[in-house]
């Protein structure tokens, strides 16, 4: 792979990092709930969707959703409705000490729920997919050996995405003490729910 190409894929998935979506709300909400250390398994599910991502569209599945209508609209109706699901718990959050963590019944926050969580919001999402299927051609040669190339390619991905979800989770953890001696935390869990929510709704409204 050509360096300058390399230099423009890493701008692009720097751009996208930087960009709000549903996995970076959700890093802030586990950073916030439970600490940075724990926010490491939100990172590897976010990466490890990706990844999963990233390879389906490397062998053809990308290309084949986009042109079945309802395969798209069913990917994309799962991935709002996971949005929503998450959206509701964070706004039933109560106003005490220890508010209710989202998709935890009893608040434990394991790093194996942290981890499913980010994995289910970063697979769910069919727009991902079609991204992966539409900027790999640009960024692969075609006359060189593919597979180095596409391992360049999920490498630095990883990095990427798994380095903006610790700064997302990081930066919120920062504020949780003044959030928590406010007693302004439960109202973060409720702006973030209607966050997913409108993202749910973006989803399901765009072609």
């Amino acid at each position: 792979m050509q360096p300058e190409t390399w230099l423009l894929y890493l701008l692009a998935i720097v751009l996208i990092g930087i960009s709000p979506g549903p996995i970076a709300m959700l890093s802030m909400s586990h950073g916030i709930h439970f600490g940075k250390m724990r926010s490491i398994a939100t990172g590897l599910g976010s990466v490890s969707a990706a990844l999963v991502l990233m390879m389906a569209s490397a062998a053809g599945l990308g290309a084949i959703i986009s042109t079945s209508e309802y395969g798209f609209t069913l990917l994309k109706w799962c991935g709002a409705a996971y949005l929503v699901f998450l959206g509701i718990k964070l706004l039933l959050t109560k106003n005490q000490d220890q508010p209710l963590e989202i998709g935890q019944s009893k608040g434990k926050g394991t790093p194996r729920q942290l981890y499913q969580q980010a994995f289910l919001v970063g697979i769910s999402n069919p727009k991902d997919l079609l991204f992966f299927a539409a900027l790999f051609p640009q960024f692969i040669d075609l006359a060189a050996p593919q597979l180095p190339q596409l391992m360049i390619l999920a490498a630095t991905w990883a990095i990427v995405d798994f380095s903006f979800v610790m700064i997302y989770a990081s930066m919120a953890n920062v504020l949780a003490p003044s959030l928590k001696a406010s007693n302004k935390l439960h109202w973060f869990d409720r702006t973030s729910g209607g966050v997913f929510l409108t993202l749910a709704a973006i989803l399901i409204s765009r072609n």
